[in-house]
């Protein structure tokens, strides 16, 4: 049976308690795999998919060959509110690592948290799509780290990018572990059919391929599996609109397009005229296009991949 583990219990303002909880799935000596979800309130994609790993884990425990830890949801608050924030401090947690153990509980469920994980072959991070955006599936790995961009080939996704950390990036959970895979795609603050599994069957041909679990346990067939582009930098880029107003997409994710087409719109909500045309800066495939139609001048609408 799988083992549960509360990572750290914080008490709230009502003297209730919250816990974060890792499940153990050790079936003998092999590599460990952590699996995190929930970092973020506003991203159930990732909860839907550590729940589908701990189910089908739960079958085949016994004939694992080392161990998966899967942390179902790190920020149980806000994600009982949808919100990508921890309440009461108004804290985003994935600005908060490597934490502080005599810090505000937020704090606290970062170290402890950061803590629990370490030591582990492969940390893998599952977030969802960010707010207001739909994307493709992808994986996100640090550049110059081969071994994860190999591993994050095999995750069943669409695009795997090797991404350079931004200015906020050392606070981050997945930048304390050296390579760490951060998996993202379906639609902000909801569910997209197919991504959860899409997601689960890259996680599980992972824990395959790196000996964890049988090939032959599989529930699928590995040349069913998706092959991803492996991208870099100079090879995504983000739209921003120069006008406010109401955006209105005019292609979905992945679809091709050409330099100068049009991605979308925008238009004044009062009367109705068009007040920009956004183009693509480039030939290539929409990686990610804005879903929350209001936007301000500035705000990011696409990121387009050179393919």
């Amino acid at each position: 049976m799988p083992q549960h583990h509360p990572v750290i219990e914080v008490e709230l303002p009502s003297g209730d308690t919250v816990s974060v909880v890792r499940r153990r799935f050790s079936g003998g000596p092999g590599p460990r795999v952590a699996v995190v979800a929930g970092i973020r309130g506003d991203a159930p994609e990732g909860v839907r998919v550590a729940h589908e790993l701990i189910t089908f884990l739960s079958g085949v425990e016994d004939r694992l060959a080392g161990t998966v830890d899967v942390y179902p949801c790190a920020n149980p608050l806000a994600a009982h509110r949808g919100l990508p924030r921890w309440p009461f401090f108004d804290s985003d947690l994935n600005r908060l690592f490597p934490g502080d153990d005599d810090g505000h509980p937020p704090e606290r469920v970062a170290a402890a948290l950061n803590r629990d994980v370490q030591g582990a072959d492969q940390v893998v991070e599952v977030r969802g799509a960010r707010a207001a955006f739909s994307e493709v599936t992808q994986a996100h790995v640090r550049p110059g780290e081969a071994l994860a961009a190999e591993r994050a080939l095999r995750l069943n996704v669409t695009v795997v990018w090797e991404r350079t950390p931004g200015p906020a990036a050392s606070s981050t959970f997945a930048h304390q572990h050296p390579g760490a895979i951060v998996l993202e795609g379906g639609t902000g603050n909801r569910l997209t059919p197919g991504v959860g599994k899409d997601l689960t069957d890259g996680l599980l041909n992972l824990l395959a391929m790196m000996g964890v679990l049988g090939e032959g346990e599989l529930p699928f067939h590995w040349a069913a599996l998706a092959r991803p582009i492996l991208v870099h930098d100079e090879h995504v880029q983000r739209v921003r609109t120069e006008r406010g107003g109401l955006f209105l997409p005019a292609l979905a994710i992945w679809k091709r397009v050409e330099e100068g087409e049009e991605l979308g719109r925008v238009v004044d909500p009062t009367t109705g005229e068009v007040r920009e045309i956004v183009p693509s800066p480039m030939t290539g495939r929409i990686l990610a296009i804005r879903e929350l139609p209001v936007v301000f001048p500035g705000t990011v609408v696409a990121r387009v991949v050179c393919t």
